[in-house]
């Protein structure tokens, strides 16, 4: 199963795409493969920064002693928001296939998205929020 699910396995369709994203969000440097493939999310305006960055450090070093703090400007876009969906996906199949055993075939598709929302989002609900719910429906 592990080797199913590590960042270079077969099922991954780019990974340079998803190596270079986990890199952004840690903040560390790109190879040139994965730079190409996140250019989708390099700011336009990123090479103008850097010029920026570099004359505010000028102006510091000419005035001696002078402490300012200079922003670091990101060259890409926040990719916090980009959630790992194949390993994701994957880890959910699986689930699946263990609820939907031989002895519950005849349940609705309707009836089986519901129970795996319900298993995969365990933490946002209890059995008192179902109950409620099932007698709000109920009247």
């Amino acid at each position: 199963m592990k080797a199913r699910l590590v960042a270079n396995a077969a099922i991954v369709n780019y990974p340079n795409l998803e190596s270079g994203l986990v890199k952004l969000q840690r903040g560390e440097a790109l190879t040139a493969a994965e730079k190409v493939a996140c250019s989708q999310f390099r700011l336009r305006d990123a090479d103008k920064s850097v010029e920026a960055v570099e004359e505010q450090h000028d102006l510091i070093v000419k005035e001696a002693f002078k402490r300012r703090k200079v922003a670091k400007l990101a060259a890409y876009e926040d990719v916090a928001f980009i959630p790992p969906t194949s390993n994701e996906c994957e880890r959910f199949f699986s689930s699946v296939k263990l609820v939907y055993t031989d002895l519950r075939k005849r349940m609705e598709p309707e009836k089986l998205e519901k129970v795996m929302c319900l298993l995969y989002n365990k933490e946002l609900w209890d059995v008192q929020v179902v109950d409620d719910v099932r007698r709000s429906n109920a009247n």
